[in-house]
């Protein structure tokens, strides 16, 4: 026999022997799993369905809540370019039936402690031709969504086919494309952000659309909200995103109110998504469901799906709020709107940290300029400017009960990551913000793991600026205290973005996917009329106590008071809130409200309760339930918008106020306006 023949023959025949001995095969037809409380179900089914549907079988699943269809057949698959397709010519070998309950500390979140129960279905399937791929369909439902990943173990027999150039279907692989779908039952209200290509920064607005209206020629950033008439509400999201591309979705090809998946390549390339080895698993697609889409806002499904905490001692992660140089412009002084800037210099940073511990707060964030041009990628991290001695400031701050944390460009650290560390953990630096990355494709989205991991290894916090949405890793990798992915307050210094509008629209779509440092506190507040973008001393739009009620409302571990210290010791009224309200959360209560419109959310720490309440530019009155607070007499101290607070909204009415059991509390909020109050039993 010709030995070049031989070499393909044999391997066939191994093959073909090992398809025969595989025994018996799952015969049902349509698989289901439902959540716990059995509302929510998925079913998954190999079929055949008419055009516009691909023709021949194929695999789909379906979602429904309460009887009512969410998602109609949706598809999945796979593409490995030269290495084939994973979509219908497949039997399923075996169904496995699990059941779990997973409970973990997150001490560092909008809830101390986790319960997430699930049911789970593992579907195993394999092609009915060579080379017979083998992988695994996992799906799982909660109370609170489904969620489901593929999942490719090693593969038998590990053949090497000569046409190919890899050793045995995925020893190596690189995907070309995910063809996970997501069709709808109707044309649902959405709200997107839009990005006009990729990469993108995640510094985008929501707007309300219509699915219909997300086409081939668009491309939306996950978090995706939809509205469906008469409930629920549900999300698009992703969890434990590792060694793989970020999801995006973009109009399915000549099929109506339906979604596909879409992957950022490679830096450089159009095709490769993801290059890697068996065993492999992809992320979590994940559908998050509430009946009301506040209500998604105390969803865990994110951090469940995560792996579990990977540092063993976690008691130095210390979370808390953060003094400023840069949103203010390193603005040291102000007299009758005459500012006085520092230069990058001990003297400059020394101001900060004084006002971080005159306002009790845990850190000072140097940012970008203490070791020269922040934009060139060849500086040393570890080479200060001579004016900056960071040797100083760190004992300085230590004396003063403060902790410094360092700005860094990423690509200033990528290649210097170990010595970075090393040198900061020396010096006794608690964290780092690392910015500009501006990606999420694979190379990008391992940058991130490795970061966490080292700086775990080195004591060291970690803000992601610059940075793709959360996708739960933090449960993982808890020194990761927050990150941007949103238009946030630096904004007011060139736009009016950031106004009540979009403040009341991110806590419903992108702080559903975890924390933001939206680094808000600004203290020069303005009306519509008054606002003026300026780099310089900024403005924020709408009252004082919107700016106060974010930290009740926002989820984020490490908070910024964005504002300068002149700033703050001249218009005092809320630095006392501000000074005492915290950054984490033993329980989170989402009290009502509507996207774009206003918010009701209470917050609870030890045996307090925190309530904020932010409004757009509407002027409202609420009736708040106090249910939240159970049974007892208590008392609160309140920080609300003062009568003038419409055209002065630095007006702040400060009052303590015995609460009537039962009875609601009564709140009003200025055009652009909030509310904060904390409760205490009262003695």
């Amino acid at each position: 026999m010709d030995k070049r023949l031989a070499t393909i023959l044999v391997p066939l025949l191994i093959i073909s022997l090992w398809l025969v001995s595989c025994g018996k095969y799952y015969e049902g037809g349509t698989i289901t799993v439902k959540s716990p409380d059995g509302r929510i179900e998925l079913s998954f089914e190999i079929k055949e369905l008419p055009a516009p549907y691909l023709p021949g079988k194929n695999m789909y699943y379906t979602v429904s809540w309460d009887g009512k269809q969410l998602l109609r057949d949706s598809p999945l698959g796979l593409s490995f370019g030269d290495q084939g397709v994973v979509l219908g010519d497949l039997v399923i070998t075996t169904v496995q039936e699990n059941s779990g309950v997973d409970r973990f500390s997150t001490p560092f979140s909008k809830q101390a402690e986790v319960r997430a129960d699930y049911n789970e279905v593992v579907v195993s399937l394999r092609e009915k031709t060579i080379p017979a791929k083998t992988f695994n369909l996992i799906f799982r439902a909660y109370n609170d969504g489904v969620a489901f990943r593929y999942h490719f173990p090693e593969q038998v027999p590990k053949i090497k086919f000569p046409s190919t150039t890899h050793e045995g279907f995925l020893e190596e692989f690189v995907l070309v494309d995910e063809y996970t779908g997501y069709y709808f039952s109707g044309d649902v209200d959405a709200y997107a952000m839009f990005v006009p290509s990729l990469p993108h920064n995640y510094e985008g607005r929501y707007f309300k659309v219509k699915i219909s209206e997300i086409t081939r020629d668009s491309i939306a950033a996950l978090p995706l909200l939809l509205l469906y008439e008469g409930g629920p509400a549900v999300c698009i999201a992703e969890a434990n995103l590792t060694d793989f591309s970020a999801l995006y979705l973009t109009g399915a090809r000549d099929v109506e109110n339906a979604l596909v998946t879409r992957l950022e390549p490679l830096p450089g390339e159009k095709e490769p998504k993801v290059l890697g080895k068996v065993p492999f698993e992809t992320p979590w697609r994940v559908l998050m469901i509430a009946e009301h889409p506040g209500k998604l806002i105390e969803s865990n499904l994110l951090l469940a799906l995560n792996e579990p905490c990977a540092i063993e001692d976690i008691s130095w992660i210390k979370p808390g709020k953060a003094s400023w140089d840069w949103w203010s412009g390193r603005v040291v002084s102000k007299r009758r709107n005459r500012v006085k800037v520092g230069d990058f210099s001990t003297e400059t940073y020394k101001h900060y940290i004084d006002f971080a511990h005159e306002a009790g707060l845990e850190y000072t964030l140097i940012d970008a300029g203490w070791y020269g041009d922040h934009r060139d990628p060849k500086l040393d991290l570890t080479s200060p400017l001579p004016e900056v001695d960071l040797e100083y400031l760190v004992k300085y701050a230590d004396s003063l009960g403060v902790k410094l944390l360092l700005w860094v460009n990423w690509e200033n650290l990528k290649d210097q990551m170990d010595k970075v560390f090393s040198f900061f953990e020396q010096l006794g630096i608690a964290g780092v913000k690392v910015d500009y990355m501006n990606r999420d494709d694979q190379e990008m989205v391992n940058f991130y793991h490795e970061v966490l991991q080292k700086a775990a290894e080195h004591h060291l916090v970690v803000n992601f600026h610059g940075a793709y949405r959360p996708a739960g890793i933090r449960r993982t990798w808890p020194n990761l205290l927050t990150r941007e992915a949103v238009i946030g307050l630096e904004y007011c210094k060139w736009s009016d973005w950031c106004n009540p509008e979009h403040d009341l629209t991110v806590p419903y779509t992108r702080m559903l996917l975890g924390p933001m440092d939206y680094h808000m506190g600004a203290f020069n507040n303005a009306t519509q009329r008054s606002f003026r973008p300026r780099d310089l001393d900024p403005m924020s739009l709408g009252t004082r106590c919107h700016q106060l009620a974010m930290y009740v409302v926002y989820e984020s571990p490490l908070q910024m008071l964005a504002d300068s210290p002149s700033n703050y010791r001249a218009k005092k009224k809320g630095l006392d809130f501000l000074s005492l309200v915290p950054t984490v959360w033993d329980e989170t209560r989402f009290i009502q409200g509507e996207i774009s419109d206003y918010i009701v959310l209470a917050r609870k720490k030890g045996d307090k309760w925190y309530l904020g309440a932010m409004t757009d530019w509407d002027e409202r009155e609420l009736e708040v339930p106090l249910d939240f607070l159970g049974g007892g007499n208590w008392k609160a101290k309140v920080w609300a918008d003062g009568k003038k607070a419409a055209t002065r909204p630095e007006d702040v009415k400060v009052t303590e106020i015995e609460i009537t059991p039962g009875e609601p509390l009564s709140i009003k909020m200025a055009p652009g306006g909030g509310y904060v109050a904390v409760f205490e039993p009262a003695q």
